[in-house]
C-alpha cells in the first residue's frame, strides 16, 4: 500500500504503552545516576578530626578515585544506566525484544538485583582506615570509619524503587497507559450491491427511505423521450 493511502479509520500505527513499573524504573535510575555525585561516604568516628581538619572536605562521591569505591559504584552507575536504556528500547518497540535468549524484562531484572544489593553490601559493610607506622616493639597506629553519607542513603532508595519496578514489569503488575497514537478502528464493512446506501436483502428499510431504484433527494428528473403532446385546435362555431 502506498504511504499516505492508509484505509479511513484505521490508525497508522498502534499506541505506546507505559506501566506503573516503567515509571518506578525511571525514576529508581535517576536518582542512582545523579546522586552518585552526592557524598557517598564521609570521615567519622572519634578520629574524624584528626583525618579531616577544619577546612578540609571529608566526603567522597561514588567516583572518587581516593576510596574502595571505585570501581564498584562505576559498575553500579553503568548497570543503572543501562536499565534505563532498556525501559526506553521497550517503549519505542511497542515489545519486549529478546536477545542471546533473554528478553529485556528479564536483563531489566538481573541488572536492578545487581544494583541494590552491591549498594546495600556497600553501605551495611564496616570501613575502617588505618593510617601511621607498625613497628615490633611499639605499634603507631590511628584508626578512623567512614561513614555513610546522603548521597549513598539516596542512591540506596533509587535501587530500591528501581528494582521494584523490574520486578512488577517481569509479572506484568499493574496497570497499562497508552501514551501516544492511537489504537487501530474497526475496518468498514464491505459495500453491499446495488445502489450505494441500499440495505442488505431481507432488512427492514427505515421509515422514509426512498424504493429501491429511486434516483437520490435532489438529483434532476430523468430526461423524458417522448415528444411534447400538443394542445387539440379549438372547434370552429
Amino acid at each position: 500500500m502506498t504511504p499516505g493511502m492508509e484505509p479511513p479509520g484505521q490508525s497508522v500505527s498502534p499506541p505506546r504503552e507505559a506501566r506503573i513499573g516503567d515509571l518506578l524504573v525511571v525514576i529508581g535510575t535517576l536518582l542512582v545516576f545523579f546522586f552518585s555525585f552526592a557524598p557517598f561516604v564521609q570521615y567519622g568516628g572519634e578520629f574524624g578530626d584528626l583525618v579531616a581538619p577544619p577546612g578540609v572536605s571529608g566526603t567522597f562521591s561514588a567516583w572518587s578515585m581516593e576510596t574502595f569505591m571505585v570501581p564498584l559504584t562505576t559498575f553500579v552507575v553503568v548497570a543503572a544506566l543501562l536499565m534505563l536504556a532498556a525501559v526506553i528500547s521497550r517503549f519505542l518497540l511497542r515489545r519486549d525484544p529478546a536477545a542471546l535468549g533473554f528478553r529485556l524484562g528479564q536483563v531489566e531484572v538481573g541488572l536492578s538485583l545487581f544494583v541494590f544489593f552491591v549498594l546495600l553490601g556497600m553501605i551495611t559493610s564496616t570501613k575502617p582506615i588505618f593510617f601511621g607506622a607498625r613497628r615490633f616493639d611499639d605499634p603507631v597506629l590511628t584508626e578512623s570509619t567512614l561513614a555513610v553519607a546522603w548521597g549513598a542513603v539516596l542512591m540506596l532508595i533509587g535501587a530500591l524503587l528501581a528494582m521494584a519496578g523490574a520486578v512488577a514489569n517481569h509479572f506484568g503488575f499493574g496497570p497499562a497507559f497508552p501514551i501516544g497514537g492511537s489504537a487501530p478502528a474497526a475496518p468498514p464493512p464491505p459495500p453491499v450491491a446495488g445502489w450505494p446506501g441500499t440495505p442488505p436483502p431481507g432488512s427492514v428499510p427505515p421509515p422514509g427511505t426512498p424504493p429501491p431504484g429511486s434516483p437520490p433527494p435532489g438529483s434532476p428528473p430523468p430526461p423524458n423521450d417522448l415528444p411534447p403532446q400538443q394542445p387539440p385546435p379549438p372547434q370552429q362555431p
